[in-house]
């Protein structure tokens, strides 16, 4: 199988000729600034199953009206290492303010203060004219195209209940679903109408046979929320919205870290094609042997290595996790992936680069020992 084939027989719910082995971020087209993560992302275009994003201007909260009524500013802080994004929006019903802190050297930033800071915020955030961008389907056709035999590419979408979350916090989204559930739903309501348009002006386009792919549901599984929240707040609504992609011929990939097993059968009966990405206890609650215990070929499973051993490991180690994961996807819908992207470190030592590269080469050269003749 080309690499291509070998990732849509797992999105179609066949066996492919042996694991797929991705690097989650790898994209041909990209620039590394780092030398070593250049050296990364060159080994993976060439060895591993590429899968790369694209996507249509989409802006779930305001449409095309989020360029005149959100204002951005850039305020420095007592350390050069840091500023402050203040983002007003200018609601209808009053002024919404969100300041998040970003770093001037490549760090990770935060959150400073959310926009939605009680309940009631959420009706000036609703009252916000919304029309959508014109749907644009060629950067998913450019992405096709670049990717070719080597893999896939991916229309990605918002989330509904993730479009609000982010937006309060995960401790406040908590305690606002005992208090102002019907608020929430409400909101999830109107961005789920909203992205149901939108995939189906991607459908209209010609892409109805794409893979569609989000990230978000992860803020909703134990321990954040309960199972029953994530029926209410994810299912009730990725449901109807993958079932539509469906009947196109499209497919669907989420991610989502975190704990599985309470919710892993949930992703399958909502329809999902392949989901991201496993993790190995203790980060997650899974190995991926058992992962595919539970769903069987229902779903594609993709991880299994956390980002941060490959990072930190020793390479005996990253060796032993490589076989352990690809053992447990023998003639199983396995793509063996990293937990997250490969250019998280600001300065990556020569040991973690190596490790990438490893990872790389002995997850390919042992999945090319299940290949079926």
């Amino acid at each position: 199988m080309t690499r291509r084939e070998r990732l849509s027989a797992i999105f179609n719910g066949k066996t492919p000729d042996r694991p797929a082995v991705k690097i989650w971020g790898v994209d041909p087209r990209d620039k590394i600034s780092q030398p070593g993560f250049e050296q990364v992302r060159q080994r993976a275009v060439e060895k591993t199953d590429l899968f790369i994003g694209t996507e249509s201007k989409f802006h779930i909260h305001a449409g095309i009206h989020a360029r005149r009524l959100l204002h951005r500013e850039e305020v420095p802080t007592a350390s050069p290492e840091w500023v402050h994004i203040v983002t007003t929006w200018h609601t209808p019903q009053g002024d919404l303010r969100e300041i998040t802190q970003e770093s001037t050297c490549g760090k990770p930033g935060y959150e400073v203060e959310y926009l939605l800071k009680e309940p009631a915020d959420i009706r000036k955030l609703l009252s916000l004219p919304y029309d959508p961008f014109p749907f644009d389907a060629q950067a998913y056709l450019d992405a096709d195209a670049c990717v070719g035999e080597r893999g896939l590419a991916r229309f990605r979408l918002d989330h509904a209940m993730h479009a609000l979350e982010r937006l309060i916090g995960s401790e406040n989204f908590a305690l606002w679903s005992l208090t102002d559930d019907d608020l929430l739903l409400e909101a999830m309501q109107v961005f789920s109408d909203r992205l149901l348009a939108h995939v189906k002006a991607a459908i209209t386009a010609g892409l109805g046979k794409a893979v569609f792919g989000w990230v978000g549901p992860e803020v909703c599984i134990p321990p954040l929320m309960s199972p029953t929240a994530f029926d209410r707040y994810v299912a009730a609504f990725d449901k109807p919205l993958i079932e539509t992609i469906h009947n196109s011929g499209g497919k669907i990939w989420v991610h989502c870290h975190g704990k599985m097993r309470p919710v892993i059968n949930r992703f399958v009966d909502m329809g999902v094609d392949v989901l991201n990405p496993i993790e190995p206890p203790p980060m997650g609650d899974l190995t991926m042997a058992e992962a595919f215990a539970l769903v069987g070929n229902r779903m594609g499973l993709e991880g299994g290595v956390e980002t941060h051993d490959i990072m930190t490991a020793p390479q005996e180690r990253i060796h032993d996790m490589v076989h352990a994961v690809l053992d447990s996807g023998r003639n199983r819908r396995l793509i063996l992936c990293p937990s997250a992207g490969y250019t998280e470190s600001v300065m990556p030592s020569d040991h973690e680069i190596q490790n990438w590269l490893y990872f790389i080469d002995e997850g390919v050269r042992y999945a090319a020992t299940f290949t079926k003749h």
